[in-house]
């Protein structure tokens, strides 16, 4: 019994405008959609010369009869849906009825397909959207297309075709979106006959991952699983010490469709908000599960754009899913000691059978012992060691010193921890200061002996119409005459800052945008930055464990608010292996 349906007028006014087949990469994306949405859990790609001179997708899915392969090159035909009520409830990749005929309007395509239970299966050819041939044929379940020489016969499209280079790459990018999130489905692709993916389709997330990015990366995400009453969030995020210099590592699925979404992408952003060091970018793989009642994929002809009839409560719950990860999670930077047996690469190591690739704790537990972490008859004899219990957030250490006039050093149960002097301190002032902010009653101190600060005619406009936005930092100043201005207090807990030098950086911080409150966030990390101990100040043990005690209180306390760490860990496995005692 035929599935594919001719659509009515009314529906087809209803779609976004006709699909557009740019390049071979969004040949690639229809053909990998048309073979999820027939439930295929195999997917090999082949490419010639980067798709100009073959594409072809073949799946173990559910196959057509003949009678709906011969509509299927349609305009406007499709399985997917009946009427203009159904673009309301999508519930598959693709709906529109439009890509084959696009496809094989621009290309030679050659359609294999066969039903599961059917005898035989029926093979047909279409040149430049005409069919040419057709025929039974034996052929296994599921459905081959090749799509030849595209483009063929509109050349001016082929010739604002990229490079080679450049057209794959797009290919890797899509096959790489759909081979991450989908974990029941094993993908392969090939250029020229050289393998370029290969996921198992195994059914766990993180193995696929690592199949794709490797271990490094998929050993340091944090695992998403978040619900309420609308939607459902699930995936990987990385931590903040795992970043990338832009955001192609970055996959957003809504109900397993790829897609671009400025909402969620904010509401990712939002969570790490001061974790994330300048011009890094976290790795994420989110899927959102939502009614596909409450979005609305039919905006672009690609699909990768959607509305959501909610747009404040999807921004919401993403950001509690990710901030939840990150608060609960020990975000500790990890050393990177190498040695001999470390740097073997993962694609090496991947060749290893039965590796569960390699996403797997370390094996090496360190025990407590009379050499770890000092007895309490023992700490008598070191007085200058200070002990830290251990909280949610760090492991039990014991402060031993400073290295350098820059760095605190601390025993743990199964290794040392370096830690950043000033980080720490940057950390602990800056959400000092922002629950302070936040509630309104920002402390100041009075100054004893007022500072007069001298400006530019320029600067004098820019602070009058700013006084009230400073002063909500804690700042109280007014206007001297001319080009002064009289400084009568300052935040009691920037008072170490000096009070010309932070103003000014105010002035030229704001530049042309002219508005303090725009960019108080970027204020407040700068005080906490200047008011903070610096690399050559000399700390002593209790002061270090009164930083660290406070650190211990703060809600992010892994990094400052520029996004650098403050912990370095160094286990002891690390330690003897470096000294070749392992």
């Amino acid at each position: 019994m035929s599935k594919i349906n001719i659509l009515d007028e009314a529906t087809i006014n209803k779609i976004a405008a006709g699909e557009v087949i740019e390049r071979p990469s969004s040949v690639v994306k229809e053909l990998v959609e048309n073979s999820l949405d027939a439930n295929a859990t195999q997917i090999i790609i082949e490419i010639k010369k980067s798709g100009k001179d073959l594409i072809k997708v073949t799946d173990n899915g559910d196959g057509m009869p003949k009678e709906d392969a011969l509509l299927a090159f349609k305009r406007h035909t499709t399985s997917k849906i009946n009427h203009s009520d159904d673009l309301f409830n999508i519930n598959t990749l693709g709906f529109r009825g439009e890509a084959l005929a696009s496809i094989a309007s621009v290309s030679h395509t050659t359609l294999i397909t066969k039903e599961r239970n059917s005898v035989a299966g029926f093979h047909m050819d279409v040149i430049g959207g005409i069919m040419k041939y057709s025929q039974e044929r034996g052929c296994p379940s599921g459905t081959t297309i090749e799509v030849k020489d595209l483009f063929f016969n509109t050349p001016a499209r082929k010739k604002f075709m990229k490079t080679e280079t450049n057209e794959l790459r797009h290919i890797i990018d899509i096959v790489t979106r759909y081979a991450l999130i989908n974990k029941d489905t094993s993908f392969k692709l090939t250029h020229n006959n050289n393998t370029i993916i290969q996921s198992d389709g195994n059914q766990n997330l993180l193995n696929n991952i690592a199949s794709i990015y490797g271990n490094e990366i998929a050993q340091d995400l944090l695992k998403v699983d978040y619900k309420d009453n609308k939607i459902k969030i699930a995936g990987y995020i990385s931590k903040p010490s795992q970043t990338r210099t832009d955001k192609s590592q970055q996959s957003i699925y809504i109900n397993n469709r790829y897609v671009k979404s400025t909402t969620v992408s904010d509401a990712l952003y939002d969570a790490y908000h001061s974790l994330l060091f300048v011009n890094r970018h976290p790795v994420c793989i989110l899927n959102i599960d939502i009614d596909p009642e409450q979005i609305d994929v039919n905006v672009h002809p690609n699909k990768s754009i959607i509305k959501f009839e909610q747009t404040d409560e999807i921004y919401n719950s993403v950001l509690e899913a990710a901030k939840q990860v990150l608060e609960e999670n020990n975000l500790i930077v990890d050393s990177d000691i190498k040695t001999e047996e470390s740097q073997m690469k993962f694609s090496e190591m991947s060749q290893v059978q039965d590796m569960d690739f390699l996403v797997k704790p370390t094996k090496y537990q360190f025990e407590p012992s009379k050499q770890t972490l000092l007895s309490e008859d023992k700490q008598t004899e070191h007085k200058a060691a200070k002990v830290i219990e251990a909280s949610r957030k760090f492991p039990r250490m014991k402060l031993l010193g400073q290295i350098n006039k820059t760095f605190f050093v601390a025993e743990t149960d199964d290794g040392m921890m370096l830690i950043d002097q000033h980080v720490v301190e940057e950390r602990v002032l800056y959400e000092k200061f922002m629950a302070q902010h936040i509630q309104g009653r920002t402390a100041k101190q009075a100054l004893l002996d007022k500072e007069i600060i001298e400006v530019t005619p320029e600067e004098t406009t820019f602070l009058n119409a700013s006084l009230r936005d400073i002063e909500e930092l804690g700042f109280e100043i007014e206007h001297f005459g001319d080009n002064t201005f009289l400084v009568r207090s300052v935040p009691v807990i920037f008072k170490r800052i000096q009070t010309k030098e932070l103003l000014k950086d105010i002035i030229t911080t704001t530049g042309k945008r002219n508005k303090v409150k725009e960019i108080k966030e970027e204020i407040i990390t700068r005080m906490a930055c200047r008011a903070s101990i610096k690399a050559g100040d000399t700390v002593s043990i209790q002061e270090m464990e009164k930083l660290i005690r406070e650190l211990t209180e703060c809600r992010l306390p892994y990094t400052c608010p520029h996004g650098r760490p403050i912990f370095i860990k160094i286990t002891a496995d690390e330690l003897e292996k470096k000294f070749k005692r392992k």
